[in-house]
């Protein structure tokens, strides 16, 4: 559970990153930006007496436009790329295991408690593995089955069916199973 809230706290540490890096880049745009504006204004105010204001007020308002249209394109620019980020985080995220589910049970009812258990870890596709632990009193054992779409190509045991449907991705949280 620890390290799923920490995978999600990483992401959104990454998300929040990019943000900031591109709140810093627009940040730094608009000063550049700003930094022209001002140069303009003072060439214009150099030339002011010897040209003709209607000459220089369109030339100046040509030159806003133009890096409005650029700063505009950059933006653009920009979002497509968080877009695209976003989406590959999505197909990444997709082939990661969800919420690891434990289903405990008594494997043999002359025996002992629930110490044999099964666990399943699956992604979003019910695709991953999932591990059984048969305890005896002379002996334990420990399975491994790869899952395919909820389906593996060795014979499964009830237990490891439940576990299975319980990691679906339309099955209850964890904590709230009655096993």
């Amino acid at each position: 559970m620890l390290t799923q809230i920490q995978s999600h706290l990483l992401i959104t540490f990454g998300v929040v990153a990019a943000v900031a890096v591109i709140a810093l880049i627009i940040a730094i745009v608009a000063l550049s930006v700003n930094a022209k504006l001002r140069r303009q204004v003072r060439r214009w105010k150099s030339i002011h007496e010897t040209a003709d204001l209607d000459v220089v007020y369109e030339n100046t308002m040509g030159a806003v436009h133009e890096m409005r249209a650029i700063l505009e394109k950059m933006e653009q620019a920009e979002i497509a790329g968080l877009h695209q980020d976003i989406q590959n985080l999505r197909r990444v995220l997709r082939s990661k295991v969800g919420t690891p589910q434990v289903y405990r049970y008594n494997a043999f009812s002359n025996q002992g408690s629930d110490l044999s258990f099964s666990v399943a870890l699956l992604d979003e596709d019910q695709n991953g593995v999932v591990f059984s632990s048969i305890y005896g009193r002379e002996e334990s054992r420990t399975y491994a089955k790869p899952v395919m779409q909820g389906a593996s190509r060795y014979p499964l045991t009830d237990e490891e069916t439940s576990v299975i449907s319980q990691a679906a991705p339309t099955a209850e949280p964890a904590g709230r199973s009655d096993h």
